[in-house]
């Protein structure tokens, strides 16, 4: 019997866990995907986009899928390919949030409601959680 692992709001994040989840050799597949990429209300409705597994692979798929949402696997991969994490550079803490500037954000909604497409930006900035340092993505 076919399950439900997990939902993602997001398409392309659930391409990646599915891809991850295929790699580990449990038998994954998507639903309403193409909704949520051609449709981002319609996605919505249907609960965002399912990552289905037979019955007997749920309790490994549910491990993977706990261990990216942890960021276990970002960590495994970082330290195979000998890169560091995003960090502070003012305090070393890799606890910090995004803070995405207004003009970004009105650029979105005003793009997002002429094409109903939305994407994220790369001009993000990042603050620490510890000390409330404010740097962009790769500067540390």
């Amino acid at each position: 019997m076919i399950t439900v692992a997990a939902r993602f709001i997001d398409p392309w994040e659930a391409h990646v866990v599915c891809a991850r989840l295929q790699a580990e050799g449990i038998p994954a597949t998507l639903a309403f995907s193409n909704h949520a990429i051609a449709n981002w209300p319609m996605s919505l409705a249907l609960g965002g986009t399912a990552i289905h597994v037979p019955q007997g692979y749920l309790g490994q798929a549910t491990r993977v899928i706990e261990e990216y949402r942890t960021g276990a696997l970002e960590s495994d991969l970082l330290s195979e390919i000998g890169g560091a994490p995003e960090h502070c550079p003012k305090c070393g803490s890799t606890q910090f949030k995004r803070a995405i500037p207004t003009g970004q954000r009105m650029g979105a909604l005003i793009l997002g409601l002429l094409t109903l497409a939305m994407f994220p930006t790369s001009l993000s900035k990042l603050t620490c959680q510890v000390c409330a340092n404010t740097w962009s993505m790769g500067e540390g």
